[in-house]
C-alpha cells in the first residue's frame, strides 16, 4: 500500500514553492499538486524530482483523489473563499489532516463550522497557520496564562510589508466580504477601520495610529482564550491612516460592484512575490495587550513579538506543523487554532531562523 505523507497543494504558487522549499531543507519529500502540469514538473526538477499530481478545486474527483494519497495537505492555493473549502471537504472524506496559510475570514468561519465533521473523521483542521495569525494566537495563548477573567485582548500590527500577487487578490476579495468582530462575547459586523487607537511602539516603531480591522486571530483566539473581546489592528503613520481612513471605504465599494473585475484583471494571474532580499529586509513587530483578572487583581499587560520576513516565516511555520502533523503520534482533532494544535512555544521556536522574538513588556 501507498504511504501517506505531506502533500502541498498550490505548490506552484509564491507561498506554495515556499513551503515546498522548507519541506525539503527538513527532510521531507512532499507530494507537490496544482493544476498546472508544466509548472509542476518545473518545480519538482528543482527539487531533483519530486513527485507530482494534477489537481483542479473545478473537478472534485481529482481532489478525492489527491487526499486519498494525502496524510497532510497544506493548502496554499488562494484566495481561498474561492478555493478553499472544496480541499477541506475532500481532506475530511479521505481522513486527512489539513493545515492553510490563510488569512481571509470568511474562509476561516466556514472552515469552523466543519468542527463536528473534523472530529467525526478523526482529523485536524488548522487553518490559518501563516505568519502573523500563528504567531499572534500562540503569543496571545503565552500572554493570557494565568489570568483567570479576561476582558480583551488587542492584536496591533506594525510592518513594512511587499506583498505577493496572491496576497493582493486575496485581500481584494476581502474587501468586498463582510467582516466580524467579536465584543462581549459576542460576534458583529465589523467593516474595516471603525476603531482606532494610538499606540506607542518600541523597537523603534515610535506612535502610530492604529486602524481596527476584521483579522482571523478575531476567530482563533476565542476558540482557546475566554476573553469578551478581540481587536485586530494595523498600525500606521498619521498621515497613511488619515489616507486610508478614506481609501478603505471607497476600495470596499469598488469591491462589491463589477468594477472588481477590472482590478481582478489588473492584477492578472501571475503568482509573483518580493524576492529573497526584500523579504529579508521586511521586518515586524506585534503588540499583544490584554485586560484582565490575574491573581486576584485587574491588569494590564503587553507582549511585543518582533521579526522578519514575514513569507519565510510563514513557509517555516507550516512547514514545521506539517512535519508534526504526519506524526503517528499526534493527536489532535477538530477545526482548531494555531495554538490549540500545537504548543505555542514550539510555533514561536519555528520561526527563530527569522530574527523571530518575543517577551512580556514591564
Amino acid at each position: 500500500m501507498e504511504e501517506r505523507g505531506v502533500t502541498v497543494f498550490g505548490a506552484t504558487g509564491y507561498t506554495g514553492r515556499l513551503v515546498v522549499e522548507e519541506l525539503v531543507r527538513r527532510g521531507v519529500r512532499p507530494l507537490i499538486a496544482g493544476r498546472n502540469e508544466q509548472k509542476l514538473a518545473a518545480l519538482a526538477r528543482t527539487h531533483g524530482g519530486l513527485s507530482t499530481f494534477v489537481a483542479d478545486v473545478s473537478h472534485p474527483g481529482s481532489l478525492a483523489a489527491l487526499a486519498r494519497k494525502s496524510r497532510v495537505i497544506v493548502n496554499c492555493a488562494g484566495p481561498f473563499v474561492d478555493l478553499g473549502e472544496p480541499v477541506v471537504d475532500a481532506a475530511l472524506a479521505a481522513g486527512s489532516h489539513y493545515l492553510d496559510t490563510t488569512g481571509e475570514q470568511p474562509f476561516i468561519r466556514a472552515v469552523q463550522a466543519r468542527d463536528h465533521q473534523a472530529r467525526e473523521a478523526g482529523v485536524a483542521v488548522v487553518p490559518a497557520h501563516a505568519y502573523e495569525i500563528a504567531l499572534a494566537d500562540c503569543g496571545a495563548a503565552v500572554l493570557a496564562r494565568g489570568y483567570r477573567d479576561v476582558a480583551s485582548i488587542d492584536v496591533i500590527y506594525a510592518t513594512q510589508f511587499h506583498a505577493s500577487q496572491g496576497t493582493k487578490r486575496s485581500v481584494l476579495r476581502m474587501l468586498g466580504a463582510e467582516g466580524f468582530g467579536y465584543e462581549e462575547g459576542k460576534w458583529i459586523p465589523l467593516p474595516p477601520a471603525r476603531y482606532r487607537r494610538e499606540v506607542e511602539l518600541p523597537e523603534g516603531w515610535g506612535t502610530l495610529v492604529a486602524l481596527s480591522f476584521p483579522g482571523a486571530e478575531i476567530l482563533t483566539i476565542p476558540r482557546h482564550i475566554r476573553t469578551r473581546a478581540v481587536r485586530a489592528y494595523l498600525a500606521l503613520p498619521r498621515l497613511a491612516a488619515l489616507a486610508a481612513g478614506w481609501l478603505v471605504p471607497a476600495a470596499r465599494l469598488v469591491a462589491k460592484t463589477p468594477l472588481v473585475a477590472v482590478a481582478e484583471w489588473a492584477l492578472g494571474k501571475e503568482t509573483s512575490g518580493p524576492p529573497p532580499e526584500v523579504r529579508a529586509r521586511d521586518r515586524f513587530l506585534i503588540f499583544l495587550e490584554i485586560r484582565g483578572v490575574r491573581g486576584g487583581q485587574a491588569r494590564k499587560e503587553a507582549m511585543i513579538i518582533t521579526g522578519r520576513d514575514p513569507y519565510g516565516i510563514t513557509a517555516a511555520v507550516a512547514a514545521a506543523a506539517a512535519v508534526r502533523m504526519q506524526e503517528p503520534s499526534f493527536d489532535r482533532r477538530g477545526v482548531l487554532a494555531p495554538a490549540q494544535a500545537f504548543s505555542p512555544e514550539e510555533v514561536l521556536g519555528d520561526a527563530s531562523g527569522f530574527d523571530v522574538a518575543w517577551k512580556r513588556l514591564a
